[in-house]
């Protein structure tokens, strides 16, 4: 058995967690069941979630499923991947939605997989790391040194002639589907969406943004280069002096402005900006 797999007492721990009614369910349809077309329900598309009223878990391993609407009606007769938390750990199994005299149903199989622990690398090789004094915390008088590092999201590529305000438009009001973490409540650093000679900009979940509007921070960013150093590093100072919510004040983006930069580094930046 591969140390992801649950089955026997662990499996039976899980399956009396879920009948307990402490665990919502997301659904996700496997890719062989993804629409083709465009033009094809994007109720398909995107995982949905299941309130612990909607279902009913029997001790056969059976989880009726009740009041959910026409987003898991599409998912009838089709394959799905099932995931939840147990203990903050995430759980996975896939299953078929099938049909049962009191509505649509789904089989809990004999095993049970752990979620593999994803956490992609930078391919830029650019990174930033935010150095910056953090609160003191528990009674403590004394504060912390707290070092972040971050890369750059793939969606907005970097040194592009954009407006950084449009940019931060356009990662706000995106729609992303959400992906569960193996482990629940995990923090992830913010990523760069924008940078440019006189502001950068850091964009997360509002529960990940460590920055706080108004206060100074000390950077390094590092750009990979062509020669026998690889590596361009370009320390600044910035204040983040807007910060921008999505409508669902669930995404944040801080915005700051650089306030200490060397000349040449100036012309560095310039310079990448052009090509």
């Amino acid at each position: 058995m591969e140390k992801n797999e649950l089955t026997g007492i662990e499996r039976q721990l899980v399956l009396e967690y879920l009948m307990d009614g402490n665990a919502p369910l997301t659904l996700s349809l496997q890719n062989e069941n993804l629409p083709e077309k465009k033009s094809e329900s994007l109720s398909l598309t995107f995982p949905v979630a299941l309130r612990s009223e909607q279902m009913k878990v029997l001790g056969e391993g059976i989880i009726l499923l009740r009041n959910t609407g026409s987003a898991v009606e599409s998912f009838f007769g089709k394959n799905v991947r099932v995931q939840f938390y147990f203990n903050k750990l995430a759980l996975y199994f896939d299953t078929r939605v099938q049909r049962a005299s009191t509505g649509l149903a789904l089989v809990i199989p004999s095993v049970i997989h752990k979620l593999p622990d994803e956490i992609p690398e930078s391919r830029s090789g650019f990174s930033v790391t935010v150095y910056y004094e953090s609160s003191a915390q528990n009674g403590m008088n004394k504060s912390q040194k707290t070092d972040i590092l971050c890369d750059f999201d793939e969606n907005y590529p970097l040194f592009t002639k954009n407006d950084y305000k449009k940019v931060v438009q356009r990662y706000l009001s995106e729609k992303n589907a959400e992906k569960n973490e193996n482990i629940a409540e995990r923090i992830h650093a913010p990523k760069v969406i924008y940078v440019d000679s006189s502001r950068i900009v850091f964009a997360a979940k509002k529960t990940d943004m460590p920055l706080a509007s108004g206060c100074e921070y000390a950077l390094l960013l590092c750009f990979p280069i062509t020669g026998p150093i690889k590596q361009r590093k370009v320390y600044v100072s910035c204040v983040v002096d807007d910060m921008f919510e999505s409508y669902e004040r669930d995404k944040l983006c801080a915005c700051a402005k650089i306030s200490s930069i060397r000349e040449e580094d100036v012309r560095f930046l310039d310079d990448k900006m052009q090509q």
